[in-house]
């Protein structure tokens, strides 16, 4: 549970501090993929899986470092001031395909630590605090990134898919990872009412 506590700071730091940075953003976001794979390898080095597992993981890697890219380069291009056709397709690139596939990938990622868990050789243990403070992290670290990405919609259905897997089958990684999406579906709920839909924080000048 130690190396998934790590995994969940690290989203949390990674995925939250670009946006507050200003200008120096692009390049916390330039080291993102690094660190969020090596902590997430890390996790799945200790559950010792089996390759059909480390394939899940590795074709979610590609795919959160992919949309990262594509969300890094189309941000950065944007924010130089595009108007008209080059900044509809900027937009595309950065807030919709980006996006998109880049938190599919991290969900693809966090479904093969569950794997892990259980079909590998290596054990997790756990604790209450510490599956209760890696579910707070990775329910923040979703929240705000899907909320501000506006692929908000990703985060209900795997939610309760999650909730459902953790009920069948009681286990510490599932357990935490499905805490994750449950704290991240109760802030959606909780904004949602607050706002009266999902508006982005930038919308709202807040960040």
């Amino acid at each position: 549970m130690r190396a998934l506590l790590v995994f969940a700071a690290t989203l949390l730091v990674f995925h939250n501090l670009p946006a507050p940075a200003g200008r120096f953003g692009d390049w916390i976001d330039l080291v993102t993929p690094f660190a969020v794979l090596a902590t997430a390898a890390a996790v799945l080095g200790l559950l010792r899986p089996p390759p059909w597992v480390w394939a899940v993981a590795l074709t979610a890697g590609i795919a959160y470092t992919d949309g990262h890219g594509i969300h890094l380069a189309a941000n950065s291009i944007r924010s130089e001031g595009l108007t008209g056709s080059a900044e509809d397709t900027a937009y595309f690139w950065d807030e919709r395909f980006g996006h998109i596939e880049w938190h599919v990938g991290l969900i693809v990622l966090l479904v093969a630590f569950a794997l892990a868990e259980r079909f590998g050789r290596g054990t997790a243990r756990s604790s209450p605090f510490a599956a209760a403070l890696v579910a707070v992290m990775l329910g923040f670290t979703l929240f705000t990134g899907t909320v501000e990405g506006q692929d908000w919609w990703l985060v209900p259905p795997v939610a309760a898919a999650f909730a459902a897997w953790a009920l069948v089958r009681r286990s510490p990684v599932l357990e935490a990872c499905a805490g994750g999406f449950a704290v991240a579906a109760l802030l959606m709920a909780v904004w949602a009412i607050w706002h009266r839909g999902m508006p982005e924080f930038s919308d709202l000048g807040w960040i």
